[in-house]
């Protein structure tokens, strides 16, 4: 939610049972003005009066809660006619009755802080404590409440939109982390390929001048190369993008430590013993393909990569403290593809809950049968 009150209010538009139910609770302390009543201290048609101005009051109040995440948007003009009205009612029986509906006053200034915008919500505070303490002097005790309830709820408001503002920088980190990766990968192929079509272009030449010279054994050569190097570069670029390369499994989980740190992930390793190299190879897939689902779905603060070797299966487990990647599709292009990979050289992936929250995946490779990726 782009508004301020997105920040202070969670969940405020998916929850508006929850809203009530906090203003609700707070008018648990009109049982000042409400003692008064009852104990008689209003008589008369002053007393008819006083309690349907406070039953108003406390109806105005509960409404206000309702629409609150929506007063700075498209409720602007119903939620300042809320205001009004409260601060209307607050002033005129805080003034004209007993003490005990000077509580009125808090209430007040809890609306202010709530409804306008900051530097309007800190002046409407500040005025609700002076106006109140016009009425009973600066010294009482509702004074010092009406200025602390009021600043209480402009710190809350202040903190929680850093929260917004750190977890939309969170988010952006994440994002950045993702697209590195995706630049790293260009960069990858670009250095794969860009020698080696230099190469086939070059070899392409001489083989045209051969001809052109009637040298066809020479030119024949030449051919010959150009499938050579043309067979390598399509080897080279599937390994680059399934990220397969030998010995690259160190690397790959080091690339995925960082893009977590960089997200404010905290990566946790743990390795037990050495494994062949193309089981290596392919594993270092699975470190690339599950990162990335963790940057982008998990929320997590914490993820876990243990690589084990049990009996003559390869294990690779990722955990994390998330919200179970509610968002993530594990019939996927990516997951999907995860599995077919492993399924050619015999291995299992397995996904879901972790055991204590957040999401799971666990890949098996047979160490008898795994082959490098194709």
């Amino acid at each position: 939610m782009s508004h301020w009150f997105g920040a202070f209010w969670p969940g405020a538009r998916s929850a508006p049972w929850h809203r009530l139910f906090c203003g609700s609770v707070a008018l648990v302390f009109l049982a000042y003005p409400l003692a008064d009543l009852l104990s008689g201290g209003v008589t008369g048609a002053g007393a008819v009066a006083a309690a349907a101005a406070l039953a108003t009051f406390a109806a105005l109040y509960l409404r206000l809660f309702w629409i609150l995440p929506w007063v700075g948007e498209e409720r602007r003009r119903e939620g300042l006619a809320l205001l009004g009205a409260i601060a209307g009612l607050a002033i005129a029986l805080a003034a004209t009755l007993e003490d005990g509906w000077l509580a009125l006053m808090v209430y007040l200034s809890v609306a202010a802080g709530l409804a306008l915008p900051m530097r309007l919500a800190v002046a409407g505070v500040a005025a609700t404590a002076v106006l109140a303490g016009a009425m009973v002097g600066a010294d009482e005790p509702v004074v010092v409440q009406t200025l602390v309830f009021g600043l209480l709820v402009l710190a809350v408001r202040r903190l929680s939109g850093l929260v917004e503002e750190l977890e939309a920088a969170r988010a952006r980190v994440a994002e950045l982390a993702v697209s590195e990766e995706r630049l790293r990968l260009s960069r990858d192929l670009h250095d794969l390929l860009g020698h080696n079509l230099s190469v086939i272009a070059l070899k392409g030449e001489l083989a045209r001048r051969f001809i052109e010279q009637d040298e066809p054994a020479a030119a024949a050569d030449e051919i010959r190369d150009v499938e050579s190097v043309a067979r390598e570069s399509l080897h080279e670029a599937r390994e680059a993008v399934r990220g397969l390369r030998r010995g690259s499994l160190d690397a790959e989980l080091g690339r995925a430590r960082e893009a977590l740190e960089a997200a404010d992930i905290e990566a946790a390793i743990r390795i037990d013993g050495p494994l062949p190299g193309q089981v290596e190879g392919i594993l270092a897939f699975v470190v690339r393909e599950a990162a990335t689902n963790v940057i982008r779905h998990s929320q997590a603060r914490r993820c876990e990569f243990s690589i084990r070797r049990v009996t003559e299966t390869a294990e690779l487990e990722v955990c994390d403290d998330g919200v179970g990647a509610p968002g993530l599709r594990t019939d996927g292009s990516g997951l999907q593809g995860l599995a077919e990979r492993l399924a050619n050289v015999g291995g299992t992936l397995e996904v879901g809950a972790a055991s204590g929250g957040g999401f799971r995946l666990l890949a098996r490779i047979p160490l008898s049968t795994a082959v490098a990726a194709r």
